[in-house]
């Protein structure tokens, strides 16, 4: 990897606000050796701000559309775009500290990874929003460390992780090409956790790097949480279906669609009907899906013995209360799963129910603290 130039990669929604604040961090990087350009790709706003990036930041390189074709859509074109062997993909709603991009790049030159991911706190910086990757064996990923206090560590080492945050994500851009980028169907989310769970199969690295700091304002741009809770599910099945080897997809998506269902007769009525909208959207897709995974499987370079270590929770539920965790112990019993992943946590321990309980309670209070959510 050449020092040459190194490309920001924003994509935006109707974030003009955002880019306010997140522009002004990506034009103050450091970056010794190295020459940067900062490109935006526009999904359809309506809030002026292709007018607004030409007037006020006439030096970056405007990719617009007329409609909204989501983050994942976005970022490739982004990536196809950018003049750099280093792509940098930041969400518009962050800011980043000055070492931000020198961190990240440094860790791919020395790792020889294909993607690095940040530490990503909230915008204040004093709590933790993603300190490094973990993933259930059904494909949700989650952000370890999330809600705590932060400590800084400068000294601390890049290590070896399942993803990184698509919000904050440097890749080699040769390789995350080659790799077939973010599958654009995804549209959002769990995009990120999909690209790297690929492409630790197809025998590249990813890591985390904690001394690369970015900030984070929390569901700066969510979405409706139908929608959401639809494309988390609809995705995360996906990515289980292209990712697993043959012996392990069939033990795993049995479970994983209990689990769906489980979760949609627990869910608050709000949400209740996109679990079911999403494992049909993920039936209908079924044909597309297993040419996407023949094409995965057969660049296949690493066993999954040694990729399912980087889910480092496999057993962590996706729902909160005890039916829901006893549906997953039923289903993970059912299905064996122990055989796959060992057996820490699935049967839990006494008091683990009371333990989610509180747990539930917890985020529930911090939710209503947050400001409601935009949609992007």
């Amino acid at each position: 990897m050449s020092a040459g130039v190194a490309t920001v990669a924003i994509v935006n929604w109707n974030g003009r606000h955002h880019l306010e604040a997140c522009l002004p961090s990506v034009f103050a990087l450091e970056h010794p050796g190295m020459d940067l350009e900062c490109v935006v790709v526009d999904n359809g706003s309506s809030d002026g701000s292709t007018a607004w990036l030409a007037r006020e930041w006439p030096t970056v390189r405007v990719v617009a559309h007329d409609e909204n074709r989501g983050f994942a859509a976005g970022a490739n074109d982004a990536a196809a775009a950018a003049s750099g062997d280093v792509v940098a993909f930041l969400n518009n709603d962050c800011r980043v500290a000055p070492t931000w991009l020198v961190r990240l790049v440094e860790a791919l030159r020395a790792g020889g990874a294909a993607a690095a991911g940040s530490c990503l706190l909230d915008w204040d910086g004093g709590r933790v929003d993603f300190g490094g990757a973990a993933m259930n064996f059904h494909g949700h990923g989650s952000h370890r460390g999330w809600g705590r206090p932060y400590v800084a560590d400068p000294a601390a080492p890049p290590e070896p992780a399942l993803f990184g945050c698509g919000g904050a994500l440097a890749v080699d851009r040769a390789r995350f090409l080659a790799a077939g980028g973010f599958d654009q169907e995804y549209f959002a989310y769990f995009e990120d956790v999909d690209l790297g769970w690929r492409l630790w199969v197809l025998g590249e690295r990813v890591l985390y790097v904690p001394a690369a700091v970015a900030y984070h304002r929390h569901r700066g741009s969510g979405m409706d949480p139908g929608r959401w809770r639809f494309l988390l599910e609809r995705n995360a099945l996906a990515s289980c279906f292209k990712n697993y080897d043959d012996a392990n997809l069939d033990l795993v998506l049995p479970a994983a669609r209990a689990l769906l269902a489980a979760r949609g007769r627990l869910a608050p009525a709000s949400e209740t009907g996109a679990f079911g909208e999403a494992e049909r959207a993920f039936d209908r897709r079924l044909p597309a899906l297993r040419t996407a995974r023949a094409a995965v499987q057969a660049r296949r370079r690493r066993p999954d013995r040694d990729v399912l270590p980087l889910f480092r929770e496999p057993f962590r539920p996706s729902a909160f209360g005890r039916a829901y965790w006893e549906a997953q112990r039923r289903a993970v019993r059912a299905h064996d799963l122990a055989r796959v992943f060992g057996a820490a946590i699935v049967d839990g321990a006494e008091g683990l129910g009371d333990f989610i309980d509180e747990l539930q309670g917890r985020i529930e209070a911090l939710d209503a603290r947050l400001p409601e959510p935009r949609e992007g």
